[in-house]
């Protein structure tokens, strides 16, 4: 396009039109800026702020040599985007799209890259996601709410289904809960930190409760459930109190399970705008979802660049071929 021409078009946009297009230059402006420099300050070998010195390309990227212990490294050595041959910004972008829900296939068409390309990057970040939840080890402590709620297994991407396929949206083949149902506790105190876990099938256990939630309650607090008598061990436990409501006439303004109640509605509506996932999966999108609304009051140009430098402070590496195996749900 001639500069005459671009400059007539640009001319006949609104004035909210203008203000994105100056937002998005802007914005593009910063993530050059951003990229202009990427010599890492410490050796990820031996943490020292050393001197570096520039030691050739692999990849297309920047090799450095740490002038203490002799290793060789690129920026991004020991993170997640280690093995990754796509461009840092191309990377941006589906991080964006991760927290943003937008699918695999409509990212693969805006980068014009292949489907399992973006799968096994989008997987990545989930897996990172999952790794610094773990790493927060995060407490719960004072009013906790907790509950569960069930979503039926799928098998997408197994070989080898062990049951009868059944038609996208059917029933299970057993009335109530089964081993088809997949068990979803969440957990949440008035302070804002939540947890999410599929912890097994049909109704869950007191030891799938007590191995996936124990060390995350702060003792003398009080946890409100629905009555199930998974919890009673739970809050025994971790020197809690325990207050049972088993119906809606027991509610008050204090005393209630509205909040993890409101959790479900928001984790079901997206399993399906998804069109579901497959069940060894579900942690994975489960720690998402976490992050998710601990982001929920930040447009994209606020939440981007905190998961970014999360992402890039995180020790953690994984290829494609154990992207295919790690930490998945198989109970």
């Amino acid at each position: 396009m001639k500069q005459s021409e671009l400059l007539k078009s640009i001319a006949a946009l609104t004035p909210y039109q203008k203000r994105k297009l100056e937002i998005y230059v802007i914005d593009a402006l910063n993530l050059n800026e951003e990229d202009r420099d990427l010599k890492p300050k410490r050796c990820p070998y031996c943490g020292k702020e050393s001197r570096m010195i520039k030691k050739g390309f692999k990849n297309g990227k920047q090799r450095y040599m740490c002038k203490d212990c002799s290793h060789i490294f690129t920026y991004n050595s020991h993170t997640i985007t280690m093995y990754s041959k796509i461009e840092r910004s191309m990377f941006k972008k589906i991080v964006l799209d991760t927290l943003s829900f937008v699918s695999v296939k409509k990212t693969a068409a805006d980068l014009d890259l292949s489907v399992p390309c973006i799968f096994e990057n989008r997987h990545k970040i989930l897996c990172a996601l999952e790794v610094l939840l773990d790493s927060e080890n995060m407490k719960l402590s004072g009013t906790i709410e907790i509950d569960e709620t069930f979503e039926l297994e799928s098998q997408k991407g197994c070989r080898k289904i062990q049951r009868k396929a059944r038609k996208r949206g059917g029933p299970s083949s057993y009335r109530g809960l089964s081993h088809e149902q997949v068990c979803i506790v969440t957990t949440t105190d008035r302070n804002g930190h939540e947890i999410f876990k599929a912890v097994g099938y049909g109704k869950p256990t007191k030891n799938s409760i007590l191995e996936n939630f124990l060390k995350n309650l702060d003792p003398k607090s009080i946890i409100y459930s629905d009555g199930a008598f998974c919890y009673d061990e739970l809050a025994k436990k971790a020197n809690c109190s325990l207050v049972q409501l088993k119906s809606h006439l027991s509610y008050n303004t204090v005393e209630h399970i509205n909040t993890v109640n409101s959790i479900h509605l928001l984790i079901k509506g997206q399993l399906i705008a998804y069109r579901g996932i497959a069940t060894k999966y579900m942690n994975r999108y489960m720690s998402l979802f976490v992050f998710v609304r601990r982001f929920q009051e930040m447009d994209d140009n606020e939440k981007l660049p905190i998961i970014l430098r999360r992402l890039k402070d995180l020790k953690f590496t994984i290829t494609r071929k154990s992207l295919k195996t790690y930490n998945l749900l198989y109970i």
